[in-house]
């Protein structure tokens, strides 16, 4: 007896289904992002202030979509160096080069009065960022901290808030072992003291960037606070109040 012969369709399985209907969504998805990037591109992409041609995908854009990258790059090293310089000379030297590199370009005038106007603002911004930092690195090395009222000397002419700092530190595991080198053969353990002078410092910092952020010049009534928390993580925090100190002086020193 002869079996007669039976073809067989072959049926993916639903979740090779499901997973090629996502696929196909997916690059369905794809392509109409693109086309909608071509039409962004052709007919609503702002034109360079600085040559009219279109900024976009094909010419690039920069500084608010208002600028293209050929007219962008020429100035480009000269914008990034007075805005990211912590340097007040070499921002100057930059401004200067870029101005003259501005003036002597075939930029519309609209286009070179827009990136004149964006490295003035550049200028101006990172130059407060320096003068900022500069008066904290004064008042930080000036600064003063006491676990008392008073300082000698000096009268507390305000008082602001309190200040804080917290870390917290994991001591490591070869701190560890120390450690328990340093319990068996009952000696101290220079890694944790190392720990806790480390944890200690940076909240003293932490507090000193507080008091200055606030506008003293001082801490007074510090306090350290010590926390051990599981995993032999180390915790230390610091407050103070803040104050503002003026220096008195000798002869009212001496006759008070």
């Amino acid at each position: 007896m002869v079996l007669p012969l039976t073809s067989t369709v072959y049926r993916p399985s639903k979740p090779f289904r499901t997973t090629r209907r996502l696929w196909t969504l997916y690059i369905i998805y794809g392509k109409i992002n693109l086309i909608k990037s071509i039409i962004v591109e052709v007919y609503i992409a702002e034109k360079c202030i600085c040559c009219g041609k279109k900024a976009g995908l094909i010419n690039g854009s920069h500084l608010n979509n208002q600028v293209c990258d050929n007219c962008y790059f020429p100035v480009a090293g000269y914008l990034s160096a007075i805005k990211e310089s912590f340097d007040s000379h070499v921002i100057d030297e930059n401004y200067s080069q870029l101005i003259q590199k501005i003036e002597s370009s075939s930029y519309s005038e609209n286009g070179k009065a827009y990136l004149i106007k964006i490295a003035d603002t550049y200028t101006k911004e990172n130059k407060t960022v320096i003068q900022t930092k500069s008066i904290n690195e004064q008042i930080r090395k000036d600064f003063k901290i006491t676990t008392s009222f008073t300082f000698e000397g000096y009268k507390i002419s305000k008082y602001h808030g309190l200040a804080s700092g917290s870390t917290v530190l994991g001591t490591g595991i070869f701190s560890e072992l120390n450690v328990a080198g340093s319990d068996l053969f009952g000696t101290e353990s220079d890694s944790f003291s190392y720990k806790l002078e480390q944890a200690k410092n940076i909240s003293i910092n932490k507090m000193i960037n507080d008091a200055i952020n606030q506008g003293g010049n001082a801490l007074i009534s510090v306090t350290f606070d010590y926390i051990n928390f599981p995993s032999n993580m180390i915790g230390v925090i610091a407050n103070g109040t803040v104050v503002e100190i003026i220096e008195q002086e000798k002869s009212a020193v001496s006759n008070t």
